[in-house]
């Protein structure tokens, strides 16, 4: 059975998680946010997602500090099992309440 994720809507990126996602939003005109799972191990996946809740980016896996990932995530690609904390960081203007629950519930699974 899949373990219950607290639920953290006031959630922000961390400083070296910044700088990731205002490059994929640079390189994402249709996001609306990007996608953060923060891993057990440190690492961190990342994706744009659009209006529709859609990838509008390739997923970018990175840890900071470091070279590569860790050689979990080599292994495991970052397995569901593994996350500790997950959120949008919405781009400004952010979507509407709705728009917004409704990305959540598609991208993270989440009722917001």
């Amino acid at each position: 059975m899949a373990k219950k994720l607290p639920k953290d809507t006031k959630a922000t990126p961390e400083i070296g998680e910044l700088a990731m996602i205002e490059g994929i939003l640079e390189g994402s005109p249709d996001a609306v946010g990007v996608a953060v799972i923060r891993l057990d191990c440190g690492c961190r996946k990342m994706a744009a997602v659009d209006q529709a809740g859609d990838p509008a980016s390739k997923i970018i896996m990175y840890r900071d500090h470091a070279e590569s990932i860790c050689d979990q995530c080599k292994a495991d690609n970052g397995d569901f099992f593994r996350i500790i904390k997950q959120f949008i960081s919405w781009n400004t203007p952010e979507p509407d309440a709705y728009t917004k629950a409704m990305i959540i519930k598609k991208v993270l699974g989440q009722d917001e």
